[in-house]
């Protein structure tokens, strides 16, 4: 028996703000990289988990449970979570949407502009001991006046659109099939019915949705292929999304420009991935969301939901709200 509920922590939380609020009111048990075996045995002890890639709370895991009341994720996305087998056990699942918004965007237009003006190019060259006086055949370009088109237009998306559309005086065009408008933050912009609409259209494809079954490689030959040939793929989501495989193909036979990329299939990617020798590539370590900032606010607003539940209050991101039955307080 334990003298205080236990959180089993399945993965880093990014910031000890997160871990040092949960451990005045619970026992933390720290798992990173745990196998499904561990994670099963665990989890047995456990009344709250927090758990985000690479991990993944498993139907079994979760059937395996006896006294667990709330899972959080990370961030806005569950898919670290099975989802349908925490709701037929009546376990709070909570994500923490919002927190992405500016870092993401940020990043994301940090990629759009490395894109366009080739820094990193420029300061290999100097680096080499030249670059100067080749105005004459840079390939860099102005963002002002290009379109981009956005696949998703949630918190990050939305706020890429007005950063895009306001900031750079960009045409953008937006495809989310569950909206019904796209709201007026983003400022001028064009709401469009479908991919089929968008892709040959824009000089910068952008994804910004959450990966499920109508998204799961999304980004295949066909959508490459019907993208312009001088634009540009970027995907700060999530890389499973993409098929990675006709990614690298269509960046090889240059169907398409290039692509900026922060999440891929497998992570860490393996030395000997193709990825690692295209030179229209550009990549980051799924680090878009992690500023100082995100990375506590995070972890802060993880674990207040975990202690909300605990504590037989209903949460403020609760993402299956038809299971929610208030309980005894267990702290």
């Amino acid at each position: 028996m334990h003298s205080k509920p236990r959180t089993l922590i399945l993965e880093s939380m990014y910031h000890q703000a997160g871990l040092d609020l949960l451990a005045q009111f619970t026992d933390l048990m720290i798992l990173e990289g745990a196998t499904e075996t561990r994670i099963i045995s665990a989890i047995k002890d456990a009344s709250a988990v927090f758990v985000r890639y690479p991990s993944k709370l498993s139907a079994t895991a979760i059937k395996s449970s006896e006294n667990v009341v709330v899972v959080s994720t990370s961030g806005r996305g569950t898919d670290s979570i099975d989802l349908e087998a925490a709701s037929a056990a009546g376990i709070a699942v909570v994500n923490n949407p919002g927190v992405g918004r500016i870092p993401v965007s940020e990043h994301t237009l940090a990629l759009l502009l490395e894109l366009a003006k080739q820094v990193r190019l420029s300061d290999r060259e100097i680096r080499a001991g030249g670059g100067f006086g080749q105005g004459a055949i840079s390939r860099r370009f102005h963002l002002q006046g290009r379109s981009i088109g956005i696949i998703g237009c949630g918190d990050i998306g939305a706020e890429v659109a007005r950063k895009c559309s306001v900031g750079f005086g960009m045409d953008v065009f937006v495809y989310d099939p569950f909206i019904s408008e796209l709201p007026s933050s983003i400022g001028p912009a064009k709401q469009l019915k479908s991919l089929d609409e968008m892709l040959p259209l824009a000089d910068f494809i952008s994804v910004h949705a959450e990966l499920n079954e109508l998204t799961t490689k999304m980004v295949d030959r066909s959508f490459l292929k019907s993208m312009r040939k001088d634009a540009y793929f970027l995907n700060t989501a999530r890389g499973g999304i993409v098929c990675q495989s006709d990614l690298v193909e269509a960046l090889k036979e240059n169907w398409i420009a290039g692509a900026a990329l922060d999440v891929f299939e497998e992570e860490p990617i393996p030395f000997e991935s193709p990825l690692n020798r295209l030179d229209n590539l550009v990549m980051t370590a799924h680090t878009a969301g992690l500023t100082v900032e995100a990375r506590k606010e995070l972890s802060l607003s993880a674990a207040s939901q975990i202690l909300q539940v605990l504590r037989g209050k209903k949460p403020k991101h609760l993402v299956n709200p038809n299971i929610w039955r208030s309980t005894a307080p267990l702290i």
